[in-house]
This record gives C-alpha cells, structure tokens and sequence, in this order.
C-alpha cells in the first residue's frame, strides 16, 4: 500500500465502513509489527478504538492555540513533545502539505536502505498513523522503539513550535525541510483536497475546504483551514517557524525545485547532510527509483486515488491563478517572509 501522506489515509480509513476500518487498521498494524518478537508487541486495542471513534468526527481539535484536523491527534502531539526522546540518528521530514513530504521520504529511505532490502521492506509496512509525529495514540512510539532499524525515518507536517526542538538537537537527530513554492503548493494542495474522502457535505468541511477555486484560494490565504496552524495563519507562517531554525546544524532546507532541476546535486546534498556515503552509481538508482515517472508508477491504490503525484512540474500554478490571483499571493508572500532571505522558483 506504500507509504502516503497523513490526511490523506487517515481520513481514507476514517471514512470505511466500522467493520472493514478495523479489518484494515488491524492488517495494516500487523504487517509492521510483524518485525517485532511475538512476545514483545504492545498491545494496539487502544490504537485501533482510537481511530474507530475518533478519526471519523468531523471536528478541529486544538492545542497550545493551535488548529488540528481530522488524521492529527492532540494527545499525540502534546505527548510527543512533552515525553517522545528521538534517536541520536532519526531523521525527522518536516513539510507542510504537498511541499514534497512523500517524495523526499523516498529519497531518504532510498539513500538509508539502499543496501538492506529487509530495513526498506519494513519501511514500506509502515504507515503514515506510525511514522508521523502527530498521529495515532502514544503506543505508536513503543512499536517504534521496538522495531528492528537502526536508524528512523518519520515525518511531520506540524511547525516547529509543536516539537520539541531543543531535545531533538541535543539528541543529534537531524531535520529535513522541504520547501515549495506557494503558488504550485496552493494548486496541489487544491487538487488533492478535493479527492480526500471526507464528508463533503459536512458544513464544516464545506465551508473549510470548498470545491470552488475561487472561495478555497481565499480561505486557504485567509488561514482558516486548520493545518497545524492558530487561525489566520498558512504556509508562510509554516515556513516562518521552521525558518528559525534554518542555522542549527541539525536542520536542512532543500526546495522541491531544486530536486526537480538538478536531483543529482540535491540528493547528494540530502546524502552528505545525512553523512551516508553513495557511489555514483548508487546516486543515479536513487534518483531514479525517486522520479515522478517511477513513483508513479509503483503508488499504491490509495496514493492514485488521491493523486499524491499529480503532476510535480514546477510552472503548473499559471493554469490555475489568474493575474489578480497571482499578484495577491505574492503580496501576502511578501508581507510574511519579505524580511527573510527565503526565495522561490516560479518558474521551470
């Protein structure tokens, strides 16, 4: 089934039937604890009602005056940063949505298990409800802790106030933010809303994600829709709190079009960052084992349904935004990050 963003799946097994939501979380547990000695497996009831009665509520949940939505779980975001100890080497991906989460947790997982097909067969098996930072129950991060790697990839799409990142950079593990520019995000992120499987005619979900170009551009820019953020906040506020941190010797940043321009150059920067060593030859099967044609190609059912690789072409945005439309997102751009030195690549 792979390895798809959190909303995405989460809200996909929200919305089955009760009966095959449990047959499915429970095989979907099972294909990754399966790693674990029979003995030593937490026990998941806990996991499984969770999602049972709780994924399926259409609501925001909230913490620390932040807005969540429904595949994120408060208790799991406030036990994470209040309890959760990473591992000296973890590797954390930290994107807003549709930024490129998915496709530089394959280059990641392909640079870290490229020469141990168990570690990266066992990679596949785990969910985005595991390896994300917000999502689940607590438990998640015994079956972590537990499992046979010996080094982690997870994921996030929170901002770097909800983690805690003193404790992540004394641990030494290290930060990967993907970034992208607004316009191609605001476009994917639109299409793909769209398919999620959620109640669409929910008045929340309608009125926070409407199908009208027009009136989601506008309440997406306003900062209405809860995505790990405080009402009136988007994806420059998003950028704004990783920014902080772009000096700590911990953090990369890496642009979703500098992968697609030159990937060679960028994943070898992802390689050393990681300190992995990489031979040429192992570089190009890298790089073509993480194109959009291969990844494409090999997405599970699910990832098609949502399409999780649209497009990927840097430019898409001008089919979509209108003169006026672009202007204005460059105008709130400007306000938000003008004083920064982050820069963005319109164009292919």
């Amino acid at each position: 089934m792979g390895a798809p963003e959190n909303i995405g799946q989460l809200c996909y097994l929200g919305c089955m039937k009760p009966t095959m939501n449990k047959k499915v979380l429970a095989s979907l547990l099972a294909a990754a604890t399966d790693y674990i000695p029979e003995g030593e497996r937490p026990d998941l009831t806990e996991f499984i009602e969770y999602f049972l009665k709780e994924q399926t509520d259409v609501k925001i949940n909230e913490w620390r005056g932040y807005r969540m939505w429904m595949g994120s779980s408060t208790e799991t975001t406030k036990w994470a940063y209040e309890h959760w100890m990473p591992w000296k080497n973890d590797v954390i991906i930290a994107a807003y949505a549709k930024t490129g989460t998915t496709w530089v947790r394959n280059i990641v997982s392909h640079l870290i298990y490229r020469r141990n097909q168990q570690a990266m067969e066992m990679y596949k098996n785990l969910h985005a409800f595991l390896v994300y930072l917000e999502t689940g129950t607590p438990i998640k991060f015994e079956v972590l802790d537990k499992l046979p790697w010996k080094r982690r990839i997870l994921a996030t799409h929170m901002p770097a106030q909800l983690l805690n990142m003193k404790r992540i950079k004394a641990t030494g593990a290290k930060v990967i933010c993907p970034i992208r520019n607004p316009k191609d995000q605001l476009v994917s992120w639109y299409n793909m809303a769209k398919k999620l499987p959620v109640p669409k005619n929910h008045k929340l979900v309608k009125s926070l994600y409407p199908r009208s170009w027009e009136e989601f551009l506008q309440v997406y820019t306003d900062g209405e829709q809860p995505l790990a953020s405080k009402m009136g906040e988007w994806y420059p506020d998003y950028l704004l709190s990783w920014y902080k941190h772009k000096d700590d010797g911990n953090v990369h940043f890496v642009a979703y079009e500098d992968i697609k321009k030159d990937p060679s150059t960028e994943i070898r920067k992802i390689a050393e960052f990681l300190e992995v060593d990489i031979t040429e030859e192992e570089l190009d099967d890298v790089i073509f084992e993480t194109s959009f044609s291969t990844m494409r190609r090999q997405s599970a059912h699910i990832e098609k349904k949502l399409d999780f690789y649209r497009k990927g072409e840097v430019g898409d945005w001008k089919n979509h935004l209108t003169v006026a439309q672009s202007e204005m997102i460059d105008a709130k751009i400007e306000e938000k990050l003008g004083h920064t030195d982050l820069k963005f690549t319109y164009e292919p």
